[in-house]
């Protein structure tokens, strides 16, 4: 390597004339290139021989206290190496007190400027890519030397042959640069040890580089996409990347299994050299000959930084947002497709029962003595808060009166009656309610207006009926008029026993008052409305945070929240568990709390204890439909059936008129494998109630218990063109595979993985998706994270068919068999 000049001392700000002036008359600049930011790169041309060269200076960010000395000496040894597919530096320099390395000039291009070209590069080609790599880094690792920034700006492409460019220069300004300081590789490509403080990178570091790049080559994303913030390095994903044959279908086994193997992030699962990389590399064989004759079928690649696409754009706000949207469908179903899907889910809607067994009969409700049904107050003018405060008081009416010992049936099915304009005392028949308490509210500022009436619903006699009028702040007075008044009269006397009296549980009117409005919101069972609820409670507990009830339901509506999304995260259980038990630290009776840790514990697989807190919720209020639902779904859970009919039946008595109780029922038929029960069950969901995410899906699933895929497909595609999650999205990949619909398939989960950057979200649904697809051992991989992340899906759906394929597996068997145990 030629002499080296250091000019330390920043001179003009024209970078071109300075650097011009450190070459001497020997080389003349011609013009800046393209580069990465980290670089600033020249082509210059030898004034005697007339040849190019070219000079890349380091940024400023790259060289804060650099050892020059040390610098220059760590690239002398890298000039050593000679060989036709490196590109060694001939000399090193300074220019402004920033460090520049010339090289040969190689015509070509970087490997990430052909990864941007179409079309895509071939299989054959990228493997001859990766093969002439991994012979360099074999190359370069027998000269006891590292790579450290290998990425497809490193690698150039040139007349057929792959080139590494920039050995070594990563590792020589790490070695002389304090402890510490940032790295000049693409943070995208650094192993694990190489993002550690303490970490010693070796060769290994170089393999695991080059994974990333066989990834990216075959799929047209990285892996593990990393940021740099405030000068730290950044995971934007932590889990396991998409599966390869999801992208790419003619990827050979043997090569899939080398790749994930050089992204392990331990370094004794990676291979053990770059020669062993070879090897492997020499044994595949993917001619067009040979993949035809394996039967694999070549699959188109986006190019890397393609624009997103509109359907990756919506799958983003699906996994951002989570709640219900209107949004395009991702299916491909559109135009006169959808004019088609219209027609075929009535068709659905009014398909026959399989003929394998009669009807399910459910009985209507019997007269229940000692029994009511409180319908939503009708609200006299006011706003849209006013309304939620109307809805809200009801359901605590509902409340008081089921703590008194009066039996009160269908909340939510009450609501859902009403809004037909049914008549009171056809409400308190649908119902089987003895009574029936309906009223209006009106509200003037600060004051509430009332009226009340309790109807027999025999002959909708007033059986009593109440005026009150007081203010905002003294509803507890007015909740435990109506509640003595109307439990005596329910029990047969004038007046329940003053022993009924309610304690004041917050001496805050304001959090009361939020609190009602939070319980009309929840009442409503969307997401949207559930989210805007939790806030509600939330300010209720900014107001007083001794309130144990607004704790208490913000514990239940955030796990009604995560049971409709059937989505989990740690956080959010850790929510759910930290709101319940505060609430029975300040009082141990509340019946919500329980329920709602209840429902923790069940998706995180401590079934016991999950028995335990929903028999401590019933025994403290027995007339919660949840509760029950719930409590049945874990008895067929650990495959007790029997005893989850009589819990699931429970919850139908209480509520009658609701669709989740329906998809309850379902789900312990799914345990039984009895498909044709559970589509009887859910075969009215879409009729009663067609934004109940969970129990749609439900109904889908038991058509593809039943082998009807098709149909199963037709509701799915109609259920995502109106609103959508990410669990419905699964659901939709999952069925577009049963059904046959291979290539809709792989475009969802392609979507989803574009829209996590790089892995696909660790659902069971989508473990489920890849297990149809073929894919076993990605579908383990997804199925054990999603197992780690108390996916939902494994409480509500376990034993549904969808998870046929990953059971027959043992190592699936073994993961239920874990969230399964008693």
């Amino acid at each position: 390597m030629q002499g080296v000049h250091l000019q330390t001392t920043p001179g003009p700000t024209n970078l071109l004339a300075q650097l011009q002036a450190s070459l001497g008359d020997e080389y003349e600049l011609e013009r800046e290139m393209a580069a990465p930011p980290r670089w600033r790169v020249f082509i210059a041309r030898e004034r005697i021989m007339n040849r190019a060269i070219l000079i890349k200076v380091i940024g400023a960010d790259q060289t804060t206290s650099l050892d020059f000395e040390r610098f220059s000496a760590e690239v002398e040894r890298i000039a050593g190496l000679d060989a036709p597919s490196i590109v060694p530096p001939m000399m090193l320099g300074a220019v402004e007190g920033l460090p520049y390395i010339v090289t040969p000039y190689v015509p070509g291009v970087t490997l990430r400027d052909r990864m941007r070209e179409q079309p895509p590069m071939t299989l054959e080609e990228i493997v001859a890519a990766l093969r002439q790599v991994a012979e360099s880094l074999q190359l370069v690792h027998g000269m006891q030397m590292l790579h450290h920034d290998l990425n497809p700006d490193t690698i150039l492409l040139s007349q057929r042959a792959a080139l590494l460019t920039d050995v070594g220069v990563a590792n020589a300004l790490r070695a002389s640069r304090p402890v510490g300081s940032r790295t000049l590789a693409d943070p995208s490509y650094l192993a694990p040890e190489q993002l550690s403080p303490t970490g010693k990178p070796d060769h290994p570091a170089d393999l695991y580089a080059w994974g990333c790049i066989a990834y990216e080559m075959l799929t047209g994303v990285v892996p593990y996409p990393r940021v740099v913030r405030d000068g730290k390095i950044v995971d934007t994903s932590s889990e396991e990347p998409a599966p390869i044959a999801l992208a790419r279908r003619d990827v050979p086994s043997t090569l899939v299994r080398l790749i994930m193997r050089t992204l392990s992030r331990e370094i004794t699962s990676r291979p053990a050299s770059a020669e062993s990389i070879v090897q492997v590399l020499q044994s595949v064989d993917v001619s067009e000959k040979a993949l035809a004759d394996r039967g694999l079928t070549p699959a188109w690649v986006p190019a890397v930084d393609a624009p997103t696409t509109q359907r990756t754009t919506r799958v983003v706000q699906i996994i951002e947002e989570q709640p219900k949207r209107n949004w395009r469908k991702i299916g491909a179903v559109g135009g006169a497709g959808a004019i088609a899907s219209v027609a075929l889910v009535a068709f659905l809607l009014r398909t026959p029962a399989p003929p394998e067994e009669p009807p399910l009969a459910v009985p209507a409700p019997a007269l229940v003595e000692r029994s009511t049904a409180v319908l939503p107050f009708a609200l006299v003018g006011g706003s849209s808060n006013d309304a939620e405060f109307a809805a809200g008081f009801a359901i605590e009416i509902a409340q008081r009166l089921s703590h008194h010992g009066i039996r009160v049936v269908g909340t939510a099915s009450a609501r859902m009656l009403v809004a037909q304009k049914l008549d009171p005392r056809v409400v308190a028949n649908r119902l089987g309610t003895s009574s029936i308490l309906t009223g209006s509210m009106h509200i003037n500022g600060d004051s509430v207006l009332l009226d009340v009436a309790l109807l027999g619903a025999s002959n909708g006699a007033t059986l009593w009926k109440g005026t009150f009028a007081q203010p905002v702040a003294d509803m507890f007075t007015v909740e435990d008029a109506i509640a003595r008044a109307v439990a005596g009269q329910v029990e047969g006397r004038a007046e329940a026993s003053p022993s009924l009296l309610a304690v004041q549980e917050t001496s805050v009117p304001d959090a009361h008052v939020l609190l009602l409005q939070a319980h009309g919101l929840a009442s409503q069972g969307s997401v949207a409305a559930l989210q805007d609820a939790i806030a509600r409670y939330r300010l209720a507990l900014q107001r007083d945070s001794l309130y144990a009830r607004a704790h208490a339901s913000l514990a239940l509506a955030t796990a009604m929240l995560s049971a409709i999304e059937l989505s989990a995260s740690p956080a959010r259980l850790s929510s759910i568990t930290s709101a319940g038990s505060r609430a029975l630290q300040l009082d141990s009776s509340l019946a919500d709390a329980y329920t709602a840790l209840g429902y923790v514990r069940a998706v995180q697989g401590a079934n016991r204890d999950a028995e335990s807190a929903f028999r401590r919720a019933l025994a403290r209020d027995s007339s919660v439909a949840t509760t029950w639902g719930w409590y049945g779904v874990l008895a067929a859970h650990i495959g007790d059936y029997a005893t989850g009919h009589s819990r699931v039946l429970r919850a139908r008595t209480l509520e009658p008129a609701s669709a989740l109780p329906r998809a309850w029922d379902a789900m312990v038929y799914f345990g039984e494998g009895n498909y044709v029960r559970a589509e009887q069950a859910t075969r009215p969901i879409p009729r009663i109630d067609s934004t109940a995410s969970v129990a749609v899906q439900t109904h889908a699933q038991s058509l593809l218990g039943l082998a009807q895929d098709s149909l199963a497909l037709v509701l799915m595609d109609a259920r995502i063109s109106d609103n959508g999650d990410l669990e419905a999205t699964a659901l939709h990949a999952y069925t577009a595979a049963r059904a046959g619909h291979e290539e809709q398939a792989r475009d969802i989960l392609l979507a989803l993985r574009d829209a996590s950057r790089g892995p696909l979200p660790p659902r069971a649904t989508l473990a489920a998706t890849l297990a149809q697809l073929g894919d076993i051992d990605s579908a383990i991989g997804v199925l054990t994270t999603a197992v780690a992340r108390h996916d939902p899906a494994l409480f509500f759906f376990n034993r549904a068919s969808r998870f046929d394929t990953l059971r027959k597996d043992r190592r699936g068997a073994a993961l239920f068999e874990k969230i399964e145990r008693w």
